[in-house]
């Protein structure tokens, strides 16, 4: 029998919730199959299984929070004495390997604890590579977490010509497969958009219009509630209310705001390749150049503050599971197209789940437009770690002193919600006078 602990997937979690079990207790399982969804503070991931065996026990039930380093899952592995799998240590290649400013990374020690058995000292197993969750490697890129240990040898079932035949082809991020769970659709009657097979929210969205099932999202009444509920919060959610808590009370929150006249930037996005929300974005970086500590982080415990070479912005996306912040790196060195594509790209995969850590957690100033809500502006609590959040508002007509008369033109407003121990009033508000000078005159982005 084996034993395997939940182990931490690179982020320094205490614990994660399991979402979905893609097992059950009398499955055979193959090496690195998916086991299950496992949700941490920023994603939803698939834990692969380390073993090659028949599954005799499931600790946790869906929806149940997990201690990192708690039993997770039982095996029996023929030919194996009784042993339990600890979280696995990181390693990363020759190629991945941070420079030594990027901070420590954990060694690839083994973590496996033995039994000793009657092999005899030149007769070992063959080591395999495990592959488990994801890290984030500071001042790097992402580096799949990989494991190696000793696991006896397992002859593979052959499949039949009907068991090929039928085997299942569409897969999905977790998100997807719990949102199809939820909706009642087979993923396998989907067509999936991708030639790998994978399937998309877009695509259920198309499958059920096809089949005449209700949209996703819709404004359809739900049915009448009763009158008092309780529900557990978990997940992101938890983690979400957790981080806000905390920025809430240990940052001294300060904001300004503005309304701009974004008439010009408006018909500049009506009339290109780039979104209203890019172009904002541009302007946003071009006024950090001016106030580079707008992307800068204080660190209390050292009473330190930490500056960066590039500005890493984040983008507050809605989902099912929850808000995340995308992370859209070196945006500073982004024109407008591209930056229209990157948000895109990182809304699209948040809401699919399929950003990386590094996307989720490199950002180092954020930016929420609440505008497509239709609200016209807000106060919002700043990412924790960071010093800026901006809240962008809805576009309104609204009548407004333009060349010594009264018109009708497209108004914003922007909200800047800062940290007061990193910048003061003026400095937030000369942040905020730059992106508005950007926003009202777009030429000026020549200027500068």
């Amino acid at each position: 029998m084996k034993t395997f602990l939940l182990p931490d997937l690179g982020e320094g979690l205490t614990e994660s919730e399991v979402v979905a079990w893609r097992v059950a207790e009398g499955d055979t399982v193959e090496l690195n199959q998916p086991l299950a969804d496992i949700e941490t503070a920023k994603a939803v991931v698939e834990l692969p299984s380390p073993y090659e065996g028949v599954i005799t026990k499931l600790h946790a039930a869906e929806g149940e929070t997990v201690a990192v380093g708690a039993p997770l899952i039982e095996f029996d592995v023929a030919g194996s004495e009784s042993t339990r799998a600890d979280a696995p240590a990181p390693e990363t290649s020759s190629e991945d390997a941070p420079s030594p400013e990027a901070g420590p990374v954990a060694t690839p020690e083994d973590t496996i604890e033995e039994t000793p058995t009657a092999v005899e000292p030149e007769a070992k197993p063959e080591k395999v590579s495990v592959l488990v969750g994801s890290i984030t490697v500071h001042g790097g890129k992402p580096v799949r977490a990989k494991r190696t240990w000793d696991v006896e040898p397992f002859q593979r079932p052959e499949r039949t010509g009907t068991e090929r035949a039928t085997a299942r082809t569409n897969h999905a991020m977790p998100p997807v497969r719990k949102l199809a769970k939820d909706r009642g659709i087979d993923l396998q009657s989907v067509r999936p958009s991708r030639a790998d097979g994978l399937v998309t929210r877009a695509d259920l969205e198309s499958h059920a219009t096809a089949s005449g099932s209700a949209a996703f999202g819709s404004a359809a009444s739900p049915a009448a509630a009763p009158a008092s509920t309780r529900e557990k919060v978990t997940g992101l959610r938890k983690h979400t209310a957790a981080a806000m808590t905390q920025s809430a009370l240990t940052v001294p929150h300060a904001a300004t705001w503005h309304q701009i006249d974004v008439t010009e930037t408006l018909a500049l996005a009506r009339s290109g390749d780039a979104s209203f929300l890019a172009l904002a974005c541009r302007a946003i970086l071009l006024a950090a150049k001016r106030w580079p500590d707008v992307t800068a982080s204080f660190h209390a415990d050292s009473n330190e503050l930490e500056r960066f070479a590039h500005v890493n912005l984040g983008i507050a996306v809605s989902t099912d599971r929850g808000l995340v912040v995308a992370s859209v790196d070196e945006a500073e060195t982004m024109d407008a197209v591209a930056l229209t594509a990157a948000i895109k790209d990182r809304a699209t995969r948040a809401r699919e789940g399929s950003l990386s850590m590094a996307e989720l957690t490199s950002s180092n100033i954020t930016v929420s437009n609440v505008g497509v809500f239709g609200v016209d502006g807000g106060i919002p609590i700043l990412n924790p770690g960071e010093s800026v959040i901006l809240a962008l508002g809805a576009v309104r007509k609204m009548p407004w002193a333009h060349e010594g008369e009264v018109a009708l033109r497209d108004v914003c407003t922007v909200t800047v919600s800062f940290d007061h121990r990193v910048l003061d009033g003026r400095e937030a508000a000369g942040f905020l006078a730059d992106v508005a000078a950007v926003l009202e005159r777009p030429s000026l982005a020549l200027a500068r």
